[in-house]
């Protein structure tokens, strides 16, 4: 039970990571920033397989989109393994 609560919390911080690292993308931070670096150490890991499989369509990268939605039926798996 603890560690079904210790990965919902976990896939959720992925999922706020993920949706702050592709705010940034439309500021272009500088990627030498600290804070930067560390997001996308995090995050590039979980995007890149889906970039691999889903290229990018007319300069719009999707892969956050379908790992949030990934992350989210996860959670959810989850959550009904413990009700169950």
């Amino acid at each position: 039970m603890f560690l079904v609560l210790v990965a919902d919390k976990l896939i959720l911080l992925l999922i706020m990571l993920i949706f702050i690292t592709s705010i940034l993308s439309w500021i272009q931070p500088d990627p030498r920033n600290p804070i930067v670096r560390l997001l996308h150490a995090i995050v590039d890991p979980v995007l890149h397989p889906i970039r691999t499989v889903l290229p990018s369509s007319m300069g719009m990268d999707f892969s956050p989109m379908v790992a949030i939605l990934i992350l989210y039926a996860l959670q959810a798996l989850l959550q009904k393994s413990v009700l169950s």
